[in-house]
C-alpha cells in the first residue's frame, strides 16, 4: 500500500513541480529522487517484469509527446517531461536491480 501511494505521490509531485515551478533547479532532482525511491522500495520481484515492461512503453509514449507533437502546449510538455524524469529514475534503478540479479544467478 505504501509503494502504491508512494508511486502515486511522486506522479503528483511531478505534474505540480511542472505547473507551479516552472523555473526551479532543484526539484528535478528531487522529482528523480522521487523516481529512485519508487524504483527501490516499490517494485517487487514479481512485479520486475510488467513494471519493466509498462515503464518502457510509458516513457516512449511520454518521449513521443513531449518531442514529436509540435502543438503541444507549454505546460503539457512540462508535464511529460518531469513526470518521464520521474517514470525513467524509477525505470532504470529497477533495471540495474534486475540486470545485476540476472548477472549474479
Amino acid at each position: 500500500m505504501i509503494g502504491k501511494l508512494a508511486f502515486l505521490g511522486g506522479l503528483i509531485v511531478a505534474i505540480l513541480v511542472a505547473l507551479i515551478f516552472t523555473d526551479s533547479k532543484v526539484l528535478p532532482w528531487v522529482v528523480g529522487g522521487l523516481g529512485v525511491a519508487v524504483g527501490i522500495l516499490n517494485v517487487t520481484e514479481e512485479e520486475v517484469k510488467g513494471f519493466l515492461l509498462a515503464a518502457i512503453g510509458l516513457t516512449l509514449a511520454l518521449w513521443v509527446i513531449g518531442t514529436g507533437q509540435p502543438f503541444n502546449p507549454p505546460w503539457l510538455t512540462s508535464v511529460v517531461l518531469y513526470v518521464r524524469v520521474f517514470v525513467s529514475h524509477a525505470l532504470l534503478v529497477v533495471a540495474l536491480i534486475a540486470f545485476f540479479k540476472t548477472a549474479k544467478s
